[in-house]
């Protein structure tokens, strides 16, 4: 147990909001590229869940899927995401082509080549997963060991997986959860679970967990999604801080 049930929604909020400050004067442009993906690669689909579920009890109204795209899009988004921008189309090329890459971030070459051979039955399975979260269950990623790889997961279920960096690790570790390194999906049960204490203690309902994070107070010019903000960009920003 960690220490996000702790806190303040307020203290919360007030971090995630300088998270997103500094990904709006960061070089990625992280939330500008987050905001886009929301709109153009997720459908908010119907909560599909009976009253015993800890989501439809706290008043859910639908969970965040991927939309049914090539493997193409979904790779374009990814460097947009999580790559820096001078190394996006090398490692589109490394993917695509075969092309050598040893940047620092070539460890996510094999992760997307790996996809990209299996897109069609991945897509079909988290398309298949209607859940978040929020729910009383959890996607069966697997074995995740790297950054870029938990970050390929979170890509493929923005409403349910949790990604971490380098620092973000360091953080999550601090705050009393599991090594994501070691244990990914305990990480990641753990979040959620506080995530569900914090609601429960301050009258909390999913919307309001939704709305820890608002981007477009800070950068006006971004939408607001319908369904406001996936969940995991609410934790992930808990810990996360911007180049």
């Amino acid at each position: 147990m960690g220490d996000i049930f702790r806190s303040a929604p307020e203290r919360l909020r007030q971090v995630i909001r300088e998270s997103n400050n500094q990904s709006a004067i960061g070089s990625q442009k992280y939330v500008v590229w987050e905001n886009s993906a929301i709109l153009t690669d997720y459908e908010f689909i119907a909560c599909p869940c009976d009253q015993s579920c800890w989501c439809k009890a706290h008043a859910c109204t639908g969970h965040y899927r991927i939309g049914n795209m090539a493997f193409d899009q979904f790779l374009e988004t990814y460097v947009k995401l999580w790559i820096p921008p001078k190394a996006r189309e090398n490692i589109k090329n490394a993917v695509r082509f075969g092309t050598p890459f040893n940047g620092r971030q070539h460890n996510a070459v094999k992760h997307l080549r790996w996809l990209r051979a299996n897109w069609t039955d991945i897509l079909a399975r988290v398309r298949a997963y209607n859940k978040s979260g929020l729910c009383d269950s959890f996607f069966p990623v697997g074995d995740v060991t790297n950054l870029y790889q938990a970050k390929m997961w979170s890509q493929l279920l923005y409403d349910s997986v949790v990604p971490f960096d380098t620092k973000s690790q360091a953080r999550i570790k601090r705050a009393g959860y599991p090594d994501p390194t070691k244990d990914f999906r305990a990480m990641n049960s753990e979040l959620f679970g506080d995530l569900k204490r914090l609601a429960e203690n301050s009258g909390m309902q999913v919307k309001s967990i939704r709305d820890l994070d608002c981007p477009w107070a800070v950068v006006t010019h971004l939408e607001k999604p319908f369904g406001g903000q996936p969940l995991s960009r609410v934790l992930d920003k808990m810990f996360y801080a911007p180049r």
